[in-house]
């Protein structure tokens, strides 16, 4: 029914009606080229050749090839069982193919009269929208793991980790240049703190060393 449906309305809204291009574009109308027909067309004669290849038991005894080919592996399963009588079988085509034909007339009487669609509402919304799985994935998953990775890009990395580094850095440098006062070259400054750290030395030895 639904392979039917969508089949005859695409064919209804795609060759039926009035041509919804403008007229540049109806100028360069074309068939497809060979390298897609010439595989189309295999297929639809495939698919012809296959719909005989498991034909049912009431248009022809033991001719179902289908069967017979996949006997050897489904032969433990079907022991005891019965096959389905005639009735049952006509009566599956029967409904099967008047459901398909239904769906086939339907869909022309609703799309040959006016091809053009119409913006969906309702519950053909939700179905044109893919039931909203997109938006739903991109709330519940995408978003999250963006925030989170650009949580650790900003925060973890660039001022955790970068300002750890550079941090270091900053502090070797300042450290250096505050050190490197000390060698100032002067010869008579040298002797002063010589002198201060002998004194400072002889205090520590002389009064706090228990």
């Amino acid at each position: 029914m639904l392979t039917a449906f969508y089949m005859f309305r695409l064919y209804a809204t795609t060759f039926l009606g009035n041509f919804r291009g403008t007229e540049k574009q109806s100028g360069h109308l074309h068939e497809s080229p060979p390298a897609i027909t010439i595989p189309l067309i295999i297929l639809a004669i495939l698919a012809v050749i296959a719909g005989f290849v498991g034909i049912p038991e009431v248009f022809a005894k033991n001719s179902n090839a289908l069967e017979h080919f996949l006997h050897p592996v489904f032969a433990g399963g079907s022991e005891g069982s019965e096959s389905i009588p005639a009735s049952t079988e006509w009566m599956l085509m029967g409904v099967s193919t008047v459901l398909a034909l239904a769906m086939v007339l339907y869909a022309l009487s609703r799309f040959s009269k006016k091809p053009e669609l119409a913006e969906p509402t309702g519950f053909g919304k939700w179905m044109r929208d893919k039931f909203y799985v997109d938006e739903i994935y991109d709330a519940l998953i995408v978003r999250p793991i963006n925030a989170l990775a650009d949580f650790f890009d900003s925060i973890v990395e660039k001022r955790m980790i970068d300002g750890l580094v550079n941090g270091t850095g900053r502090l070797v440098q300042y450290g250096s240049r505050q050190l490197r006062y000390l060698q100032s070259g002067q010869v008579g400054a040298y002797v002063l703190l010589m002198v201060v750290g002998i004194v400072i030395l002889f205090v520590v030895q002389l009064f706090l060393r228990k």
